[in-house]
């Protein structure tokens, strides 16, 4: 995740808050701004809140995926790139489980 927070974040930095990427639809640009501060709430709750940061790294990657999905069919595809994020996707919700029950385990009392 937080590679995944470089991105957007050098993007908002070159460019600022409220930059169009180039004139697409608002709603994608804003979506993909919003990514530099989820993204990084993401890796802050799985350091600290390791439940609620799956959940949110798994709802980031899922709705990313369909968003993107979506101005692919409009704009064109990335398809490497696009690939790549599928990709990611299947591993985080293959994962997230057992993610979710080690951390339960790690956190149970001990005996």
């Amino acid at each position: 995740m937080t590679g995944a927070t470089w991105n957007p974040a050098r993007i908002l930095f070159d460019h600022g808050l409220w930059w169009n990427y180039g004139g697409i639809h608002p709603f994608y640009a804003a979506f993909w701004t919003s990514l530099t501060f989820f993204d990084a709430l993401a890796v802050l709750l799985l350091l600290a809140r390791p439940r609620a940061g799956l959940l949110l790294t798994a709802l980031i990657i899922v709705c990313d995926v369909l968003v993107n999905a979506s101005a692919g069919i409009i704009y064109g595809f990335d398809l490497p790139s696009f690939a790549a994020q599928c990709i990611f996707m299947v591993f985080v919700l293959g994962t997230v489980g057992r993610a979710w029950q080690g951390h339960e385990r790690l956190s149970a009392p001990a005996r």
